[in-house]
């Protein structure tokens, strides 16, 4: 793999995250608005700074996709090879991951710190 051939891969993961923000943006806002629509609660700034943390920490994790072509280029001489399909499988599978994961802990949070 040349330098160029990574800064492709790059470029690639990175034209995909507006993707995978949405899919996590709307699976976080349908978790805040399932839990808001059934009882009275004040949203506060701690909850706002807790979804922003939660967006960061989101996308930290996106970008193991394109740090996992990185060390296979870089340690393992590109022995995984990371090809178009795993690629796409990996990106799915995150999104649906994060996606999830996070649908989840929404309602948990909001579950145990406010029933």
């Amino acid at each position: 793999m040349t330098i160029e051939n990574l800064k492709t891969n790059v470029k690639w993961w990175e034209s995909k995250r507006w993707i995978f923000n949405i899919a996590v943006g709307l699976f976080g806002i349908y978790g805040i608005y399932d839990f808001l629509s059934t009882v009275d609660y004040e949203w506060t700034t701690e909850d706002t700074i807790g979804v922003i943390f939660w967006g960061i920490g989101a996308n930290v994790f996106y970008s193991l996709g394109s740090l996992m072509e990185l060390f296979d280029w870089y340690y393992f001489n590109n022995k995984i090879k990371i090809t178009q399909g795993l690629r796409y499988l990996l990106l799915i599978g995150g999104i649906l991951f994060s996606c999830f994961w996070t649908l989840w802990n929404t309602m948990i949070y909001f579950k145990t710190n406010y029933y």
